[in-house]
């Protein structure tokens, strides 16, 4: 599996469970990722020891450098160790629960900070001034043990019971229950079994949820797709006609319940005889059909890998434009990137210059947009000559009374 995941990213101490401790694990992925300003939730990572080379699947929703957005963020600040704002939750050692912060009042050797638990009445709290030279977790702590289920891979957290801090290091299965590793201050591992609900189903029990439902919604296809599970994670491999359905069956699996994630190793039925300027020239007709509206297109392929960078107006963006181009043959990966521009510039003058082109018997053939962005018309599409090329350029020139024109007609 390791040559799967080319790409490491990352560098943290995780828990090993084959030398049971805390080592360096390098974190890699299939494609590369940067972890800086955060990764997009559910993407595969494979963690390896540097130790011993024994390596697990999680999630990057499942760490820390994930996006702040996309993963549970009730942090607690605990008195003492963290500076305090009105709407921060706040935890006093020694208490049942944390509050809401409403306020808060500073003298010089007090503060006095009002609490509110659970919508009754407000509680103040007349404490000792608290000087930090350094917060070691800025934005809070996991509450352990109530937190468990949402705790992060490299969170800081404070174990309430044990009135101890400390980091998580992983996640784990003891033949029974699922559980979070925890590494505390004082070098002692905690293994906290996470609630019923965070419990991974059993293998077989999930494989055959996940084969039931490709059946339901892939009936033609799920008999080539072989389906492996392993503590809540989906393995899929075998082969899918093309790139579209490959991703559908992906976004299938992960969003069944109780699914951590799916990692699919399937691949595509590609023709060796499929060239690259092929899949280009099929990407342009489809960028170019009727109805699609997209605009200042650039197309780039390599080894079956897509790329396609578009504009089109506000509103107007294709909802199955990833689809199509998945399902056009050869595709072996795809990144679609469109643009929606707000405020157009020209555009009725655009659509009346693409009538008038439309309507000459001279371009019969012919399939011409024009578009205007920054000041700058645009001419896209495909002709059949040199001489249709330059025809819808004069068109422009003369309906548009400008040169800041650029030609992008392909001849075909």
């Amino acid at each position: 599996m390791r040559s799967q995941f080319p790409h490491r990213l990352y560098t943290q101490r995780l828990f090993c469970r084959c030398c049971q401790k805390v080592t360096e694990h390098g974190v890699y992925a299939r494609e590369a990722y940067s972890t800086f300003g955060g990764m997009d939730p559910h993407i595969p990572l494979l963690c390896c020891c540097d130790v011993c080379k024994t390596i697990f699947v999680a999630f990057s929703h499942e760490f820390v450098f994930c996006r702040r957005d996309c993963v549970n963020q009730d942090y607690a600040k605990i008195y003492g160790f963290n500076r305090i704002a009105p709407g921060n939750w706040i935890f006093f050692r020694g208490t049942p629960k944390p509050g809401i912060v409403k306020s808060i009042f500073q003298g010089p050797d007090k503060e006095i900070i009002v609490v509110n638990y659970d919508g009754g009445p407000d509680q103040k709290f007349e404490l000792p001034k608290v000087e930090l030279d350094r917060e070691e977790s800025p934005e809070g702590y996991r509450l352990l043990p109530a937190q468990s289920a949402f705790t992060l891979l490299g969170d800081y957290v404070y174990h309430a019971i044990r009135n101890q801090f400390g980091v998580a290091v992983g996640l784990v299965n003891d033949g029974e229950k699922d559980k979070l590793v925890v590494l505390l201050k004082d070098n002692t591992l905690v293994f906290i079994t996470l609630p019923p609900l965070a419990q991974n189903l059993a293998n077989d029990k999930l494989c055959e949820t996940v084969k039931g439902k490709l059946s339901q919604v892939f009936p033609e296809h799920c008999d080539k797709v072989l389906v492996e599970a392993g503590q809540g994670i989906v393995f899929l491999k075998g082969l899918v006609k093309n790139y579209s359905l490959q991703q559908a069956m992906d976004a299938c699996v992960s969003a069944l319940p109780r699914v951590r994630g799916c990692v699919n190793f399937t691949k595509i039925q590609v023709s060796p005889f499929i060239t690259d300027s092929e899949i280009e020239n099929a990407v342009y007709e489809l960028l170019e059909a009727p109805g699609m509206h997209l605009f200042d297109y650039k197309v780039s392929v390599s080894g079956g890998k897509v790329q396609v960078e578009a504009s089109c107006y506000s509103g107007e963006r294709p909802k199955d434009i990833e689809m199509r181009l998945g399902e056009i043959p050869g595709v072996r990966d795809l990144i679609c990137l469109v643009s929606e521009i707000s405020d157009p510039m020209n555009v009725e003058l655009c659509r009346e210059i693409e009538t008038e082109l439309s309507m000459n018997s001279l371009l019969h053939g012919t399939s011409i947009r024009v578009s205007c962005n920054n000041k700058k018309f645009l001419l896209e599409g495909r002709v059949q000559s040199t001489i249709q090329k330059q025809l819808a350029l004069f068109t422009l020139l003369k309906k548009a009374k400008t040169t800041a024109v650029e030609n992008r007609l392909r001849l075909k």
